[in-house]
């Protein structure tokens, strides 16, 4: 029996070897895709998607403190492990709708352009490997939709994913802090 089974592998690793030398045989005839990763997620009923490379961690909602006379985008603070990290609505600044702090909603802490903030979220649905090729610049049918906020978009099966630009949105003045309190 154990004759055979060695048999049965030693043949399983020998078409495995000519299926791998066939493939770059004809590697000239499939070109790879190249692929960025990006964590997709709903806000305003929409769907929205970050790099990867910017995303430290997905949260369930938290307890947030208000924090008096800030903008309207922060919606308070949370204790993450002993850091202070202010709470992003980014419907404010994407011209959506707001509407009151989702009690289920999920928070993505993200660090770009120098800052570390936890953006609210509906949901988060997961990460999706888009291809680069797949990416389109954002249509003209985004109302209200600040052009500089996204880097393009997908549009699939499951229907339109607005990829943002979190180091643009993140760089705009609404988040240079007033030290003197004007």
């Amino acid at each position: 029996m154990k004759e055979r089974q060695t048999y049965e592998i030693d043949r399983v690793l020998q078409e495995m070897r000519d299926e791998y030398w066939r493939g770059i045989e004809e590697g000239g005839e499939t070109a790879a895709v190249e692929t960025r990763d990006y964590v997709v997620f709903r806000l305003a009923g929409e769907r929205y998607a970050l790099p990867s490379t910017v995303a430290r961690e997905v949260l369930r909602m938290p307890r947030l403190v208000r924090v008096p006379r800030v903008a309207g985008h922060i919606r308070g603070v949370i204790n993450l492990r002993g850091q202070i990290v202010a709470v992003t609505d980014l419907r404010p600044l994407l011209g959506l709708a707001v509407e009151e702090t989702p009690a289920n909603g999920q928070l993505i802490v993200v660090e770009a352009a120098g800052l570390m903030t936890a953006l609210l979220t509906e949901r988060v649905e997961g990460i999706r490997a888009l291809a680069l090729a797949s990416i389109e610049p954002v249509t003209e049918g985004l109302s209200g939709f600040p052009r500089d906020a996204a880097e393009g978009q997908v549009v699939g099966e499951d229907g339109l994913l607005v990829l943002l630009d979190l180091a643009n949105i993140l760089a705009r003045p609404e988040f240079i802090i007033d030290q003197k309190g004007e």
